[in-house]
């Protein structure tokens, strides 16, 4: 249990480390699942555009993900429990890598992916709250950003190792892969990551009434974000076809996100701890607003990688400080149940993005989805401001709280 002498606890780096092997082959199905769909057979949906196939695959699983997390979050708060959550989850995940490889039509693909969004809903919601427990509230910000970061460098080469290998030996070798570095990962966490606990002194801000509301208004900031990051994923296929991108270059691009961002979050996260989270969570939203317009607009795939770069960096400006400020108002007590709030949110925006560009890509234009995107960015970017000006001014109060 981290304490003031230590404010993060070694068993953070060995959670991190040991989920690695996970996150790299979850961000190999971020990349291989959409363009594996895009021109599968299909027993019911034959003349859905191939840009509508690959938003709804991702689509389901991030309903399922999403919805999942808040009871997840509440029975693992219940049972107290988390390293078994993680456990049964990557093993779930693993199993159904392998059924992928031996499907054989789209409605199959759509159905093992909602079962593993649920698997990975179990796991979320557990992984925050073992963060939490692992670090003080005065390294809340580093803790997080450090845990993200090693998550997401493993989950940004996820893509890059999915292009190559689709490129050189096929989807199916590439689900052979995943199955077994989750199940790598499973071994490893059951070797080495131990139970964690809550502390057992209640915190101050499990009285706050405000709190809820601000978590509601992040986690609507939190959706929208990444419903303007997500668009690029069903939209894959119009990307190669207008730019002329291979497989690898793609690859690329979807990672260029995830580097930036690792890169970025333990500075910002350590600045948030000492000087307030509001202003690198505004920052962040609207930064991200412009970037996703010009993602519609790019006529050339270097300018692809280059706004996915700059994407990362506005990520990881709101989501570390967005996250400690949670966590801070639900009290460490409640991080499971509360914080899911939050983790739904992102998983309804894995969900909800590819479908939006899906939908307006394929039926209406390329560049619709990302100019609805931006708009709604912005508002979400003043709801957060108007929340946090009017009841806490500049969120210092939750810098050290508890």
């Amino acid at each position: 249990m981290a304490s003031s002498d230590h404010p993060i606890d070694r068993q953070l780096y060995i959670l991190s480390i040991s989920k690695l092997f996970k996150d790299l082959a979850t961000g190999m199905l971020v990349f291989i699942i959409p363009l594996y769909v895009a021109n599968m057979d299909s027993l019911i949906l034959q003349d859905m555009p191939a840009v509508l196939k690959a938003g709804l695959a991702t689509t389901v699983f991030g309903l399922a993900n999403s919805l999942s997390q808040p009871y997840m979050g509440r029975l693992s708060e219940r049972l107290d429990r988390r390293k078994v959550f993680l456990t049964t989850g990557y093993i779930t995940f693993a199993i159904i890598c392998y059924i992928y490889a031996i499907s054989g039509n789209f409605e199959s693909i759509l159905f093992f992916r909602i079962v593993q969004g649920v698997a990975i809903g179990a796991t979320i919601p557990a992984i925050v709250t073992m963060v939490t427990h692992l670090s003080a509230s005065t390294a809340r910000g580093q803790a997080i950003g450090i845990y993200s970061s090693l998550r997401g460098a493993a989950f940004g080469t996820g893509s890059v190792v999915g292009g190559a290998v689709v490129t050189y030996h096929g989807f199916v070798t590439g689900f052979y892969i995943s199955a077994g570095l989750v199940l790598l990962s499973t071994i490893l966490i059951t070797l080495f990551v131990k139970e964690t606990e809550a502390p057992v002194i209640k915190t101050t801000d499990d009285t706050s009434t405000d709190g809820p509301f601000i978590i509601r208004t992040l986690s609507v900031a939190m959706f929208m974000m990444i419903v303007g990051i997500m668009l690029i994923l069903s939209l894959l296929p119009a990307y190669q076809t207008r730019l002329e991108a291979s497989e690898f270059l793609l690859g690329i691009a979807i990672s260029a996100y995830v580097i930036s961002r690792i890169v970025f979050q333990v500075p910002i996260g350590i600045l948030s701890d000492k000087f307030g989270r509001k202003l690198p969570i505004l920052a962040g939203i609207f930064f991200n607003a412009i970037i996703v317009y010009a993602l519609g607009q790019v006529d050339n795939v270097n300018s692809l990688i280059l706004l996915r770069l700059l994407q990362g960096i506005a990520m990881a400006a709101v989501e570390t400080p967005l996250l400690a400020l949670a966590v801070e108002l639900s009290g460490e007590r409640k991080v499971s149940s509360r914080v899911s709030t939050i983790t739904s949110a992102q998983a309804a925006g894995v969900a909800v993005g590819p479908l939006i560009g899906g939908v307006f890509g394929g039926y209406v234009s390329f560049e619709t989805p990302f100019n609805i995107s931006s708009l709604l960015i912005i508002l979400s970017g003043i709801l957060v401001w108007v929340a946090l000006r009017k009841n806490y001014g500049n969120a210092d109060h939750y810098t050290i709280a508890s």
